[in-house]
């Protein structure tokens, strides 16, 4: 190697050592208070006109961390002040409490009442699966959690899902063949896994799953799932005479 080509080498070296370090220098930690929190929902509250109509419904609301707060918080409030006892089931590394967010930041905590293993279908008369950017991720690789889905859907349970929660389902096998909705960016996953997706409708029921778009629909999701529950509990409660 010749003393120009050297030396050129050496400038080279040395320029690139001091872009990394001025690059590097410009890294900062982040601050929780700067992180997204994305857009308000403005989600309207639906009178409670019967409390006893979902007496007697037990249902399991299944999420991993990551979940997308309102996805939850709103249907457990909604459906608990209706009579309905839930419960929150996470995979079993998940232990007492489970995160939720809103869009990109950690929000609360949200008691967990048992495991996935811990769970048997037959308890339950709903299985209900949040959507978030994280929590399908975690749940769609979590065999327990595609199984248990599978057998709910087996007995013909009702399960619904909002957002990015139809993955969860995809996953599963359950909503193949089937008509469903999701939020945009996963719907041309839903196609191709041969699902006939609908894109203009806040709630989609096809049997006895239950699907519906994003959060702005959830006033709308949960009225149809009333619906649904409160005609199963009324014949239920016609039988049992």
């Amino acid at each position: 190697m010749n003393k120009f080509l050297k030396i050129s080498l050496s400038v080279f070296v040395m320029a690139l050592l001091f872009n990394t370090a001025l690059f590097a220098a410009a890294y900062e930690p982040v601050k929780f208070e700067d992180v997204d929190s994305g857009m308000p929902y403005d989600i309207k509250q639906v009178p409670v006109s019967k409390p006893d109509s979902l007496k007697g419904i037990k249902i399991a609301v299944i999420a991993a961390h990551g979940f997308e707060e309102v996805e939850a918080t709103y249907p457990i409030d909604y459906l608990g002040v209706r009579g309905a006892t839930i419960e929150v089931i996470t995979p079993d590394w998940i232990k007492g409490r489970v995160m939720a967010v809103r869009f990109l930041k950690p929000s609360l905590w949200i008691p967990v009442t048992k495991q996935i293993s811990q769970a048997k279908v037959e308890d339950y008369d709903m299985l209900l699966i949040p959507g978030g950017a994280w929590n399908p991720i975690i749940m769609r690789t979590d065999g327990q959690i595609l199984d248990f889905v599978k057998k709910a859907n087996e007995k013909k349970l009702l399960i619904t899902s909002i957002c990015h929660g139809p993955q969860v389902l995809l996953s599963a096998g359950v909503i193949k063949g089937k008509t469903a909705t999701g939020v945009g960016d996963i719907r041309g996953d839903m196609r191709n896994g041969g699902v006939n997706v609908v894109e203009n409708q806040p709630v989609v029921t096809d049997g006895n799953i239950l699907t519906s778009r994003d959060p702005k629909d959830l006033a709308e999701f949960c009225m149809a799932i009333e619906k649904y529950l409160a005609a199963k509990n009324k014949s239920r409660n016609v039988l049992k005479k």
